[in-house]
């Protein structure tokens, strides 16, 4: 089997969303515990004003200690972290903690890109135009969130083209690869291999990823999907936590314990560390996450 690639976003867009504040204590466990399951690439955070999104206002500081616990030996230097930056102002932020992967993030739509960002996409990828240009001399790697590429809580269905327009355009960024997000949940496998079918005559299938939510329920079909078309980058979130704030139906990412599962094995011993540490979030957020394998008896002690 080919090698599948999993980015957990757990600390950023798993968190994002959630009323309970982690602190930076727990936040440090969390990406320290995560960091002993076998995953290769951790988002920690995103550099976003924590007047919009609270839960992010110490990513700085959980850079900072997650970067010194990997130069100091206690986290592998092999495992890759990144945060999310939003304009210049966020690179800035970014480069002061030392990370050496940034994420940027575009909408499909204009409508969902002002209800998230206040600009429209086109404005949005001036921005960007900049922040990648001054990211590249920095010499960061630059990975791209292609939001609503299905549906769109404000638009509806978003068309193939546009979605190809947008990629196409991210591309000329010198991003390495592309993330093609199904934000509302809504997409179903057929629409997943029609979308990709179109993408992959202009654009390699090893640049790009999936990100799938799961307001339906669809999102593992949606991944095996993806999976046969011929992406084997994919974004988890431990437990399911998280989802799009700014999405009318906010609802949990795909688990990352569910894809290892689905695409790598059953008996992996990734999944039953991730379930444990699953069951010790929930503890910690006060909320029960939606992950079928942490109701599961083989992976519970």
């Amino acid at each position: 089997m080919d090698e599948i690639r999993i980015l957990e976003v757990g600390p950023r867009d798993g968190l994002q969303n959630e009323k309970t504040f982690l602190s930076l204590e727990n936040k440090t466990e969390f990406v320290r515990r995560l960091a002993s399951t076998g995953l290769n690439r951790i988002e920690l955070g995103s550099f976003v004003s924590p007047e919009w999104v609270p839960q992010m206002q110490n990513t700085e500081q959980l850079v900072q200690q997650i970067l010194e616990d990997q130069k100091q030996g206690a986290i592998p230097s092999h495992i890759e972290f990144s945060a999310l930056v939003p304009n210049l102002k966020g690179l800035q932020r970014a480069l002061e903690s030392g990370i050496k992967e940034i994420s940027i993030f575009l909408s499909a739509t204009d409508s969902f890109s002002s209800k998230n960002i206040n600009c429209s996409t086109e404005e949005a990828y001036e921005i960007y135009t900049e922040v990648c240009n001054q990211a590249l001399k920095e010499k960061l790697k630059i990975r791209a969130y292609l939001s609503v590429c299905f549906y769109c809580p404000y638009e509806g269905k978003v068309l193939p083209a546009q979605v190809l327009k947008w990629v196409e355009k991210i591309e000329e960024l010198g991003v390495y690869e592309i993330s093609i997000s199904d934000t509302t949940g809504k997409a179903r496998a057929s629409e997943v291999q029609n979308l990709l079918e179109i993408l992959f005559k202009k654009i390699p299938s090893n640049r790009l990823a999936c990100h799938f939510h799961n307001v339906h329920g669809m999102a593992l079909a949606n991944v095996w999907s993806a999976y046969q078309m011929g992406v084997r980058s994919f974004d988890g979130s431990l437990g399911g936590l998280g989802g799009c704030p700014y999405s009318k139906v906010p609802s949990g990412n795909v688990p990352t314990e569910s894809i290892i599962y689905l695409l790598k094995s059953s008996k992996d011993p990734a999944i039953k560390k991730l379930v444990e540490l699953a069951l010790w979030l929930e503890d910690k957020i006060n909320k029960k996450l939606p992950s079928s394998l942490l109701r599961s008896p083989y992976y519970r002690n």
